[in-house]
């Protein structure tokens, strides 16, 4: 609610230069106790007091209002849209109304905002009651506490509980298990959710009630669906019975039969009937022997004894049947046989296709494991400084644990190469390892691709579902890079996950446990990302259990020599190229350079280093970028008389091509006389010939 929504309006003002007696007078007829009083501007300069008005009028005459007013100051005037509950934190009752270009538009008394709000609340909570009581379901709400604050009539009549007991008490030690408190620190919502309590099958909903200033408490209801719930399973029971005998005897391929304990038959597929040559009779009623030649159903109706998987001849065919007694309390009601294996033959094509299939699968679980392993171990990190050792050490000891590890360190340092190093060294090196970049992943699919979903889960969802990555990495570990970059309603659900131990697939109420370890890691200030509310710091804290800290390659330039051997040695073979070695000046002056972009920065130069190398097998200065190198490598610096002896040469050559080779105006030109041109000439050993200049190729090198 803003100010300008219950301020007063064109309220009535007197002017600071009028007189008192003037101003009593016209205001004498207004029932008020103060007054608002202008300058000549239209700004407000003060308070009139109207206790003024039963004073005798002669102590006035001559004075002004201004001579008397309570002068106004910055703490009583407010702007017309500020929140109006912001006038209860300053010492003033009266209050003068500015727009946003500073002019008067209204007052605002304390007590009349007070009385507004008092108004407002009375009416919610009116509201609010008499839609609790419309309602056929149980309502509570709770506040921030977790305290129980309100509740409808149904609420007792559902869960057997009264109103006047429960109020003020915790919800979980009235109704344990509703997960209220998780709405009030994560702000879930949840619908249909099936609940028992006290023998009775509820569905709940529960939804945070939130206002500007965050969740304040949270509501739920309850609809017993108890004897819905009886009916429905029945008749689903039922319905699925019927279903399932209808389709084993009309279109079962295998051969069906059921027989009364006297031996006559009261149910046969088709399947069967085609398989024995009676498809054309009607054999419901006969005798089972009559049908089936050295068949022992009727005995097993004698004995009620099953026999599983026994061979038979029929029609000249070795088949594998069952027989099987079926029983209702105690007493035998009815045998049922089943042609397991028409032929023999049957039995080993299955086994063969069985022994395929197993085959396959172990051939995809293979290619699985090796998509979702780690690469890289402890020996492949590379460095001698003593930040590097350090770190090494710490991540070493970590590795032993099952404790979550949040690496930090700037793009490029190789945080990933800690994380699988850290995996490879764990007790679950033989289980999987999943990469996640939840900076590359859109927000809006973010929470599929961690936990996966249920078929018709949303649109577009593949049948059958899908397995989110957690659930890959069970038993094995995750790794969450880009930590930092991962939406805030994510990382409440992350935290969840890391609290409970369980993963919910979207789309479904079943939760399913999970043992994950995980290790993040992100480039972003994480405490100023928290200061920021852009990052949560209870799931900071669940994540910095073991925290390593990757030093830039500015702070460990000792560790450059030891890569640039190792990158070197990667990409003369990948490019069938002869490098050996990188020389010292280049080792200097990369020793020098920043790296934003640390190792991987230096990477790439090593690798376009070696790319652009047109002869030789040493990098050097000339092939690094500008950036790094400079504009001269110490090879390429000369001697200062060659260098001058060389300057001196091409000025010679470009005045006399500027005077079209006459020596006369070109020793003028230089400043030289015509025989110390002609012995320079000679020097450089330059010929003019035609109005052209011949060069020695040797001199021309120079």
């Amino acid at each position: 609610m803003l100010i300008r929504d219950v301020m007063i309006k064109n309220p009535v003002k007197v002017y600071e230069n009028e007189l008192v007696t003037e101003a009593v007078e016209r205001l004498r007829n207004f029932n008020l106790l103060s007054f608002p009083v202008l300058n000549s501007n239209e700004e407000p300069v003060g308070i009139f007091m109207s206790n003024v008005m039963n004073i005798n009028g002669e102590n006035f005459k001559n004075i002004t209002v201004g001579d008397i007013m309570r002068v106004a100051d910055d703490v009583s005037i407010v702007k017309e849209f500020e929140e109006a509950y912001s006038i209860f934190a300053k010492p003033r009752e009266f209050f003068f109304v500015l727009d946003d270009q500073g002019r008067f538009v209204g007052i605002l008394r304390k007590r009349h905002v007070m009385k507004t709000y008092y108004e407002k609340y009375n009416y919610c909570e009116a509201r609010a009651v008499g839609i609790m009581k419309c309602v056929d379901s149980a309502v509570f709400a709770i506040n921030k506490l977790g305290q129980i604050v309100m509740m409808n009539e149904n609420a007792g009549i559902i869960l057997g509980i009264g109103d006047d007991d429960v109020i003020g008490m915790k919800i979980e030690s009235v109704i344990p298990n509703t997960r209220m408190l998780e709405t009030l620190e994560l702000g879930e919502v949840e619908y249909k959710r099936s609940f028992e309590y006290k023998e009775k099958k509820l569905l709940v909903n529960r939804h945070p009630i939130e206002n500007e200033h965050g969740i304040i408490g949270a509501i739920c209801s309850f609809r017993d669906v108890t004897e819905y719930n009886e009916i429905q399973d029945e008749l689903v029971v039922e319905k699925h019975e019927k279903e399932v005998l209808e389709t084993i005897f009309e279109i079962a391929y295998d051969g069906l039969i059921v027989i009364d304990p006297e031996g006559y038959i009261t149910m046969i597929s088709n399947a069967y009937k085609k398989f024995l040559g009676v498809e054309d009779r009607d054999v419901i009623g006969m005798h089972v022997t009559e049908i089936i030649e050295n068949t022992r159903m009727h005995k097993v109706a004698e004995t009620g004894v099953a026999e599983i998987a026994e061979l038979q001849k029929i029609n000249n065919n070795h088949t594998i049947v069952s027989r099987i007694p079926v029983f209702k309390d105690g007493v035998l009601t009815s045998v049922v046989g089943k042609v397991v294996f028409r032929n023999i033959d049957e039995l080993d094509d299955l086994y063969s296709k069985i022994g395929k299939m197993e085959e396959q699968l172990e051939n995809y679980k293979r290619e699985l494991s090796q998509i979702n392993k780690a690469k890289y171990t402890f020996s492949d990190i590379i460095g001698r400084s003593s930040e590097m050792k350090q770190v090494v050490n710490i991540a070493k000891k970590a590795a032993y644990t099952n404790s979550n590890v949040l690496i930090l360190g700037e793009s490029g340092t190789g945080k990933e190469l800690f994380a699988h190093s850290i995996h490879n060294s764990s007790a679950r090196r033989s289980k999987a390892f999943v990469k996640v970049n939840c900076a590359a992943i859109p927000d809006e699919l973010l929470e599929s691709e961690l936990f996966g979903y249920e078929q018709g889960a949303f649109t577009g969802a593949k049948k059958g579902g899908k397995i989110g990555k957690f659930e890959v990495a069970d038993q094995g570990t995750i790794f969450l890079d880009e930590i930092g970059d991962m939406p805030m309603h994510m990382q409440a659900k992350l935290l969840r996950v890391i609290q409970e131990r369980e993963i919910e697939k979207i789309g479904s109420n079943n939760p399913k446990r999970i043992d994950v370890r995980i290790i993040a890691a992100t480039n972003r200030n994480i405490e100023q990302m928290i200061e920021e509310k852009k990052f949560r710091l209870d799931l900071y804290y669940r994540l910095n259990v073991v925290t390593l800290n990757i030093p830039p390659l500015r702070e460990r330039t000792e560790d450059i020599d030891a890569l640039c051997k190792t990158f070197i040695e990667k990409f003369r073979i990948r490019y069938l190229k002869r490098v050996d070695a990188i020389n010292d000046s280049s080792i200097a002056k990369l020793k020098k350079y920043g790296w934003p972009g640390n190792i991987r920065e230096l990477e790439n130069i090593i690798e376009r280093a070696i790319n652009i190398m047109d002869g030789g097998t040493v990098i050097k200065a000339k092939h690094l970028p500008v950036d790094i190198s400079g504009r001269y490598d110490v090879e390429d610096v000369k001697p200062l008389k060659e260098s001058m002896d060389d300057y001196e040469r091409k000025t010679i050559i470009k005045c006399l091509e500027a005077v079209n080779f006459n020596k006369s105006r070109a020793s003028k030109l230089l400043g030289i006389s015509r025989t110390a041109l002609y012995e320079k000439l000679d020097k450089y050993d330059l010929k003019i010939v035609n109005k052209s200049l011949q060069e020695n190729e040797e001199t021309r090198a120079m």
